[in-house]
């Protein structure tokens, strides 16, 4: 007999009616914690209050494995404000853009340029839109496809990037879902082989690269561009001082030293502890993502420091500012990475996954898992506005639950897992709360109600794709790379069946 029953799902729920209720997801989490740890203690509330802090919270906090995806986390943001305050990530922007001399390139340039900063989805809204804003409105770009552009881009390659400061937060969950469902697979490895089911993510990018490319659009992106094409260029418009050439690399070579030590690493590590020939998965799944990572960042954050400081970017105090200034950006994802640590902690104690297994191991399909956890994914992030709250959220019960309806399939493992995560991205595009959505606006100069309007039909466009082409037919047992096919194709027909040319006659 289960302890708690239904009541053990009550945390989780009231998780998300929270979140939807008063658009603080930060909130939502501190009461469902408190609320499991007030039923763990006999439903005493001053005993759950005492119980929330020692032990969720301090366990959360003290665990190895969390400190390394919190020092990780923490090092990746310094690396990035010292890149932007040095003008490193700047300067790899202007090298994008140099090329760009019509209305087509300088389209496909921001896009490009969106790729680059993969590694902070912030970053990419504020340095993509504010650097890419005179040029497009030179070549008479609307703000509306600059900020689409922008917007669409940078959550899904933050998301997919194998470092970033989403990666960490990912992995962490991922990891203590793993260990709710009793798998003792490494959490990296498990994150870098479900890649290729992040289907909203990949079609995401395609998608815009495909209106970027063609320059057709479709809905209210039309009037947008037309408009964007009768307005006179502003010749006040103010410049930004150009850079020296040599700061590009203050921006490439912490990036690649980002990505470099920690595939060395993994190499390093996994066939260490491998047998000679293991196979790839093999290799990753033998070394410690955590160890990996948190290396990765060290050295990341100590080159950008010793180039910054050797190109006289930035004095010595400087680079430490910005290096705690990158540091305090992040803040707030820690905080609420914490507290989803602490409520997947308080409903373990609850055993609510093991309740919910019990539930609907035998009436759940798993071919429609993938597809359920990526609408319900996506709805709490439109309602909350977050796709960070989305994940601490629904992970916890989403892998135990993943690996009990179909214990024999890891395509609907990663296909699962990948749909919260690729859900979070799709409700945050459609979300006028949400903060990349906001950083998007500000930083392109777009009107934020006519960012959300011309955003909103690409947006459903590529979730529809993903569910028609993506989750449904994965489930089904088709392969990825099928699946990944037959989204591309249904991307390239929407934009060439839905799209036309705005400016022409």
């Amino acid at each position: 007999m289960h302890p708690f029953g239904v009541l053990s799902l009550l945390p989780a729920l009231a998780a998300i009616v929270l979140a939807f209720r008063y658009r603080n997801v930060v909130l939502a989490l501190t009461l469902a914690a408190w609320l499991a740890a007030t039923m763990v203690e006999g439903w005493n509330p001053i005993a759950g209050a005492i119980h929330l802090v020692d032990p969720l919270i301090l366990d959360a906090v003290a665990d190895r494995d969390h400190m390394k995806v919190t020092l990780f986390s923490l090092f990746v943001g310094a690396t990035v404000g010292i890149l932007s305050k040095g003008g490193g990530t700047r300067a790899l922007v202007e090298f994008v853009i140099r090329f760009a001399r019509t209305r087509r390139s300088g389209m496909v340039a921001s896009w490009l340029a969106g790729l680059t900063i993969f590694f902070d989805d912030y970053a990419n809204c504020l340095i993509i839109g504010s650097s890419m804003q005179p040029l497009s409105d030179r070549l008479k770009i609307s703000r509306e496809k600059l900020a689409y552009i922008v917007d669409s881009t940078a959550a899904p390659i933050a998301s997919l990037a194998l470092v970033s400061t989403w990666v960490g937060y990912e992995v962490g969950l991922v990891g203590d879902g793993l260990v709710a469902a009793g798998q003792t697979m490494d959490p990296y490895a498990f994150f870098v082989e479900g890649v290729p089911y992040r289907f909203y993510s990949l079609f995401t990018i395609a998608f815009v690269g495909l209106i970027a490319f063609t320059g057709r659009d479709f809905g209210p992106m039309v009037q947008a561009e037309q408009a964007a094409a009768r307005a006179e260029p502003d010749p006040d418009q103010a410049t930004e001082q150009d850079l020296p050439a040599s700061r590009l690399w203050l921006a490439v070579l912490p990036i690649a030293s980002l990505i470099g030590v920690a595939a060395w690493d993994l190499w390093a590590q996994g066939t260490a502890a491998s047998e000679p020939g293991a196979a790839l998965f093999e290799i990753l799944g033998n070394a410690d993502g955590y160890d990996a990572m948190l290396r990765a960042s060290v050295a990341s954050v100590c080159l950008a420091i010793v180039i910054a400081v050797g190109q006289r970017a930035l004095g010595a105090k400087e680079a430490f500012d910005a290096a705690v200034g990158g540091m305090s950006a992040l803040f707030d994802a820690l905080i609420v990475l914490f507290l989803a640590w602490a409520l997947g902690a308080g409903m373990g104690e609850l055993d609510a996954a093991g309740y919910l297994v019990s539930v609907l191991e035998g009436s759940l399909s798993a071919a429609l898992l993938p597809t359920l956890v990526f609408l319900v994914a996506a709805l709490t992030a439109f309602a909350t506005g977050t796709s960070f709250g989305t994940m601490g959220i629904l992970m916890p019960m989403v892998v135990p639950l993943t690996f009990a309806v179909a214990p024999d399939s890891m395509p609907i493992a990663f296909a699962a897992v990948g749909a919260v995560l690729s859900g979070a991205c799709w409700g945050d595009h459609c979300s006028p709360i949400s903060d990349t959505t906001v950083l998007s606006s500000l930083g392109t100069g777009c009107d934020h109600v006519a960012h959300v309007r011309t955003q909103l039909p690409y947006a459903f466009a590529t979730g529809i794709i993903s569910v028609v082409a993506g989750t449904l037919p994965v489930g089904l047992g088709l392969p990825w790379p099928v699946c990944l096919l037959l989204g591309l194709t249904a991307c390239v027909l929407t934009v060439r069946f839905l799209g036309r040319d705005p400016l022409a006659a």
